[in-house]
């Protein structure tokens, strides 16, 4: 009886583990926010950034990156959108 209380303990332990995992991936590398907590056009410039640079997040994120430092007060939006305005002037060139 021991053996199988142990048992159970244990699946339900291992259960809350994974649970409780799978909600923390949810969270992405911004201070502790939910990767979707964002506001909507913070959402749409990030969705349009991806396609412009095909689905290199790292590579929007070293933009977002430089853009900061040049405009340290910005939001990420306004980040967002000096980002994406750079990319689509370099692509008309």
């Amino acid at each position: 009886m021991d053996a199988l209380l142990l048992i159970l303990l244990l699946a339900a332990f291992v259960w809350a583990l994974l649970h409780f995992t799978r909600d923390l991936r949810r969270v992405g590398p911004r201070s502790g926010r939910a990767q979707g907590s964002g506001t909507r056009a913070e959402r749409a410039l990030e969705e349009e950034l991806l396609r412009l640079t095909r689905g290199n997040r790292g590579a929007i994120e070293r933009g977002v990156t430089a853009q900061r430092r040049r405009h340290p007060e910005a939001s990420r939006a306004e980040l967002l959108r000096h980002l994406r305005d750079g990319y689509l002037r370099d692509r008309s060139r």
